[in-house]
């Protein structure tokens, strides 16, 4: 009975779990963390270009700073949207669509937070080290970035 049980398949295991009230608000929690992260730091990009030392930055390095602002925006708007739609729809009439749609909104706010962040690492390293550390720097947590939040998931989609 119990290896029965086990033989259920992941796409069996996702549509089930498509209808689960409780899957919804799993993704709203998320949404919650991811959200937070990239309000902190579009937050600390606001301020950055009325700080005194912005207007002694490199040209390069200023269209590094208007990536790293415009992504993070962008996946603060991304992470907003399942919420503000979500409202906006109540009652959900089609729970599985919404919750498919919102899945893309959040991956694309993730592609963006990922810029977001790596384009912001290579600005301050670029200010703190410079030169062929701030590349090393940048080139860490961008593997790092695309280890952990990629693919590790990615290739246990596929196995599992």
């Amino acid at each position: 009975m119990q290896k029965q049980d086990m033989s259920v398949t992941s796409q069996e295991t996702l549509n089930s779990s498509d209808h689960d009230p409780r899957s919804l608000n799993e993704m709203l929690q998320e949404l919650r963390v991811l959200q937070q992260g990239s309000q902190i730091l579009a937050g600390f990009l606001v301020l950055l270009p009325f700080s005194e030392g912005f207007v002694k930055i490199a040209p390069v390095e200023k269209w590094v700073y208007i990536v790293a602002f415009i992504s993070a925006i962008t996946s603060l708007i991304c992470f907003s949207a399942p919420a503000a739609q979500h409202r906006v729809e109540r009652p959900l009439r089609h729970r599985v669509k919404f919750k498919r749609m919102s899945t893309r909104i959040i991956i694309a706010g993730t592609i963006a937070l990922s810029t977001a962040l790596i384009s912001t690492t290579q600005l301050v390293l670029s200010e703190v080290v410079g030169g062929r550390w701030a590349h090393i720097g940048t080139a860490i947590i961008a593997a790092l970035i695309c280890i952990i939040w990629w693919i590790i998931p990615l290739q246990r989609k596929v196995r599992f």
